[in-house]
């Protein structure tokens, strides 16, 4: 080879060696931005965990409890018990849950009438008081508002109303009276994911009179 024919091979070679240089750059820079993009999504894996366990750490504590004030009318008492650094909520949506166990709407023989009612049954021992606390028809809901840690709210509740087509409401009263009621709350506090919450509550029920008739008596403790 003369001497053009060297320089040009040391040309070729140098290119070569700026391309692989290149690209060796180019495949650091990526496994540099895949590791950072990787550590990025870790740590906001790690942040979610953390929130969500946050979250849970502050579900609320909610008591309720049910007190019979005569042989129609009930009150609910609810209280915020916790947890620590839950210290209020703003709002808590409280809505009566039908019976577990039963689809009512699904039976074949209701007609179109009985269809529309059910929208408005509560298959249940009890409804809020329509009208009350600014409680809407059927009284399937009512919100609590502003309630501090530690502090007790009440709520006006009655016996639930039997369907139209039940011809013997004393059906509907015993299959109801003692059976727990059934809650579900919908706790917000701004700034927070809602938390839902769950409870049955006992029921102080009733009792029949001992003559075998229709009539029902209020428990003595409870008049």
């Amino acid at each position: 080879m003369n001497t053009d024919d060297w320089t040009a091979l040391g040309a070729i070679a140098a290119a070569a060696g700026v391309v692989v240089t290149a690209v060796m750059a180019y495949w650091t820079t990526r496994k540099a931005a895949a590791a950072a993009a990787d550590s990025a999504e870790t740590a906001r894996e790690v942040a979610q965990i953390e929130r969500d366990r946050w979250h849970r750490e502050l579900t609320p504590e909610l008591t309720f409890s049910l007190t019979r004030l005569g042989s129609h009318q009930l009150r609910l008492t609810t209280t915020l018990d916790g947890p620590v650094g839950l210290d209020h909520l703003d709002t808590i949506t409280l809505t009566v849950r039908d019976e577990a166990g039963w689809d009512h709407s699904a039976r074949p023989h209701y007609n179109d009438e009985q269809r529309a009612e059910l929208q408005s049954v509560i298959w249940g021992p009890a409804r809020f008081t329509p009208g009350v606390d600014g409680v809407a028809a059927p009284g399937r809901q009512s919100v609590i508002r502003d309630l501090e840690r530690g502090n007790v709210t009440f709520r006006q509740m009655e016996n639930s109303s039997a369907p139209s087509w039940f011809e013997n409401v004393a059906d509907w009263v015993d299959g109801y009276w003692d059976a727990n009621l059934r809650l579900q709350a919908v706790c917000k506090r701004d700034g927070d994911r809602p938390w839902i919450v769950v409870a049955e509550v006992a029921n102080p029920g009733a009792e029949y009179v001992p003559d075998g008739s229709d009539e029902v008596e209020t428990p003595e403790q409870y008049r």
